[in-house]
C-alpha cells in the first residue's frame, strides 16, 4: 500500500481560479499524493447548498468544483473536507437555534459560546441536525468527483482543553477538573432521551459519580452512532467513496476531552491532529500518539502542525516517527504554508519517506 502523503487545503479570499491551477501543481510539486479540500466550513459551504447557507461573501459562487477539476489533473486524491457539527453561521443559527448544544448550566452555546466566539456547536442527539449532517455529506458526494469525505469537528465542545491551551483562558484551570459552563449537552432531547434509559435527569448528577460515567459514554455514543449512519448511508451511494475523520491526538485524550471513541466509528482511517505543542509535548510524542492508535487497529494518517517544526531535520524525524510507529500516512495542517520556508521542509520530509 503506497503510504499517503496528505494536506488539509483552505481556500484563501484571494484565490482565483488561476490559483487553483497554479496550488494543484505545487502540491504534486511537493509531492502529495491527496488533498483534503474545505467544502464546507463553520460558516457555511464553499458552493450553492440546498442544505446548509453560504456565507455572506460568497453567495451563488462555486469554488469547490474548479478546485477539484485542477486538483484531479494534477493526480491527486481529493477528500471533501467537512466541518460538520461546529457552525456558527448566523442565518442557519438564526433559523435553528434549538439545534444548538447547551451546558449543564442550562446555558445555550449560541447565547454564551464556550472558550471562543466562533463555538456554536449543533447537537449530535437531535434527528434534525442528525438528518441535516448526513444530507450534506451525500450532496457533496453526488455534486463533485471527490474520491472521499472528511468529518471534522465531529464532537461536544472540549469538556476538557488541551493542557497547553487552558493557561490562554480565563477561569480555565490547569487541572483536569470537569466544570459545568463546559460541560455539554444537556438540552431537552439529550436530557429526555438519558431519563428515557435510565430514569434520572442527567443535570442533577455530580462529577462523578458512577451514573456520571454513563452519561459521559451515552454521549460519546451519540456521536459514534452519528459517523457510523453518515458513513453506512456515503458507502449504500457509492461504496468507492472513503471515509475519513480529524480527530483528537489520541483514543484516550480525544475520549476525556471531546467525548470521542474513534476507534470504534469503523471508517476507512482517521487523521488524528497530533499538534505536539497543544498538548505540551515534543514532536517525538508524534510517534507515540500512532503507535496508541496502531495498536487499536485502525488505520491512522498522522496529522501534523508543520508551523509547530523549527528545522527541516525536526520536520523530518516527525514525519518519520508516524510511520515507524505503525501510520499508514501523514496529514500536514495546513496548504498553504503559513511560512515560507515550511514548503522546503514539507518536500524534503515527504520524499524521505519514499527513499525508506
Amino acid at each position: 500500500m503506497e503510504f499517503r502523503k496528505g494536506t488539509w487545503i483552505h481556500i484563501p479570499k484571494t484565490f482565483s481560479e488561476a490559483d487553483f491551477e497554479k496550488a494543484a501543481k505545487d502540491l504534486a510539486d511537493i509531492g502529495f499524493n491527496e488533498v483534503y479540500l474545505i467544502v464546507s466550513g463553520g460558516h457555511g459551504t464553499l458552493y450553492p447548498s440546498e442544505v446548509r447557507p453560504q456565507p455572506p461573501n460568497l453567495k451563488g459562487k462555486d469554488l469547490v468544483s474548479p478546485f477539484v477539476r485542477e486538483l484531479k489533473k494534477a493526480g491527486l486524491k481529493v477528500h471533501a473536507w467537512i466541518i460538520s457539527l461546529n457552525l456558527p453561521n448566523e442565518e442557519f443559527v438564526q433559523k435553528h437555534r434549538d439545534w444548538y448544544v447547551v451546558n449543564k448550566e442550562g446555558v445555550s452555546c449560541v447565547d454564551s459560546p464556550p472558550y471562543v466566539q466562533y463555538y456554536k456547536w449543533l447537537c449530535p442527539t437531535r434527528e434534525e441536525v442528525r438528518e441535516n449532517l448526513k444530507s450534506l455529506f451525500l450532496e457533496i458526494a453526488e455534486k463533485f468527483d471527490v474520491d472521499g469525505l472528511h468529518f471534522d469537528y465531529i464532537r461536544l465542545p472540549d469538556i476538557l482543553l488541551p493542557k497547553a491551551l487552558r493557561r490562554r483562558y480565563e477561569g480555565v484551570p490547569e487541572e483536569d477538573v470537569l466544570q459545568p459552563r463546559f460541560d455539554y449537552c444537556y438540552c431537552k432531547v439529550c436530557r429526555g432521551k438519558f431519563m428515557d434509559e435510565y430514569g434520572v435527569d442527567p443535570i442533577e448528577l455530580k462529577y462523578i459519580e458512577p451514573l456520571y460515567g454513563k452519561w459521559f459514554k451515552w454521549r460519546s455514543d451519540r456521536i459514534t452512532s452519528l459517523v457510523k449512519e453518515i458513513c453506512r448511508a456515503v458507502k449504500n451511494y457509492d461504496s468507492s467513496l472513503e471515509v475519513s475523520a480529524a480527530v483528537f491526538a489520541t483514543p484516550k485524550l480525544a475520549y476525556e476531552y471531546v467525548f470521542q471513541n474513534w476507534t470504534m466509528w469503523g471508517i476507512d482511517h482517521y487523521n488524528p491532529m497530533i499538534y505536539h505543542e497543544m498538548y505540551g509535548e515534543p514532536s517525538t510524542w508524534i510517534g507515540e500518539a500512532v503507535r496508541e492508535a496502531a495498536l487499536k487497529g485502525v488505520n491512522v494518517c498522522a496529522g501534523i502542525l508543520v508551523n509547530f517544526m523549527k528545522s527541516r531535520e525536526e520536520t523530518i524525524r516527525a514525519f518519520k516517527l508516524a510511520k515507524e510507529n505503525g501510520g499508514i500516512g501523514v496529514t500536514v495542517f495546513v496548504y498553504p504554508f503559513p511560512r515560507p520556508e515550511l514548503r522546503g521542509w514539507v518536500k524534503a520530509a515527504l520524499k524521505e519517506l519514499d527513499s525508506e
